[in-house]
């Protein structure tokens, strides 16, 4: 009985697809490659102004950085550091809101990427030990990210 189930099991297939089903999958197959007929565009080179952003960011770190920080006092032969004129006293950053932006095909490798854009806060805050003055500064951040998706 065990044997008859096993052969007929064994000689079992599966069935042959329609007609309307392998037309609608060609379909959706050619409607999907679609994008790669598209010829590649040049790449857009817009990186120099978020650069000089960055970089006059960073001259106004530098710049706060040498007005609060070590300070050196010259003793005739030795140089001796003092301590700063303020103490870090927390720093915190908050997301304020998270804007999704789709999903999209990256022109190089043909794969689907989740842009997210982050919208932030972050509070930097110093307390001057001489007079108990607290200082406070926050700074609005706008990050792009590039996530990998994966259809199952």
């Amino acid at each position: 009985m065990n044997d008859d189930i096993e052969s007929l099991l064994q000689s079992l297939g599966p069935a042959k697809p329609s007609a309307a089903l392998t037309r609608s999958v060609d379909h959706e197959l050619e409607q999907d490659l679609s994008w790669a007929g598209v010829p590649k565009r040049a790449p857009n080179f817009n990186w120099f102004a978020p650069v000089m952003w960055t970089s006059i960011g960073a001259a106004a770190a530098v710049m706060a950085m040498s007005a609060v920080g070590f300070s050196s006092v010259n003793t005739g032969r030795t140089t001796l550091l003092r301590a700063p004129s303020v103490l870090p006293v927390n720093t915190i950053r908050e997301v304020i809101e998270a804007q999704d932006q789709g999903i999209q095909y990256n022109d190089v490798s043909r794969l689907p990427e989740q842009h997210v854009r982050l919208l932030s806060m972050e509070r930097h805050a110093w307390i001057d030990p001489r007079d108990g003055a607290k200082i406070t500064v926050e700074m609005p951040h706008e990050q792009s990210v590039v996530l990998p998706v994966s259809f199952q």
